[in-house]
């Protein structure tokens, strides 16, 4: 009897196993519907959405110079890194007051992507898993993956100027957090359809 029911729980066991694992094998394949589903909560969210009172100030600051991308598209060395050089942003002078840089740079390592259970960030940590720190999103393994059918003579071809680091140009709710491949609009060639 004891044997039988070593079976039946290890079978019970697997059973569930595979459950769990086709529920996470493609995250596009069910992003329109509206319920998340029982386990979205165990599994995270696949929403970059930040409910945090310093994402006010952070898109103020920021996104007066560019997109203000979510933090859980890096983790907090990441942020440390971008925040650390202030004056040679990327090119350009951002210099911050030190309380307005300190309570950015607190929100930014608070939300980052090693600090939350968000599915998408779970994704770009994956791709860093043996990657040095990168001080830009577009240099992930995730991004990359991501935007690999995307190529340069689409981008040109447009009639606008697009740039990857444009995220709104083409992902209609970025703005929200929200990149669900269904919200997708590329200029010049419209819906994206994968």
């Amino acid at each position: 009897m004891k044997k039988h029911n070593s079976w039946l729980f290890i079978l019970i066991f697997i059973l569930f196993v595979l459950g769990v694992g086709v529920a996470m094998a493609d995250r596009d394949e069910h992003e329109h519907e509206e319920d998340e589903g029982y386990f979205s909560r165990w599994l995270g969210s696949d929403s970059m959405q930040v409910n945090s009172m310093g994402s006010k100030q952070y898109q103020e600051e920021c996104g007066s110079c560019h997109f203000p991308f979510q933090p859980g598209f890096l983790p907090d060395a990441a942020w440390q890194l971008v925040m650390s050089d202030l004056e040679d942003h990327f090119g350009e002078n951002a210099e911050l007051t030190d309380e307005d840089h300190a309570y950015i740079l607190n929100y930014l390592i608070i939300n980052a992507a090693d600090s939350g259970n968000r599915s998408l960030s779970r994704k770009v940590l994956w791709s860093l898993r043996s990657a040095p720190v990168p001080m830009r999103i577009t240099e992930t393994a995730f991004f990359k993956h991501e935007h690999d059918e995307i190529s340069p003579k689409m981008l040109r071809n447009s009639g606008e100027k697009i740039m990857f680091s444009n995220c709104d140009t083409c992902h209609t709710q970025a703005l929200q957090g929200s990149y669900n491949e269904h919200e997708i609009k590329i200029p010049g060639y419209g819906r994206w359809d994968d």
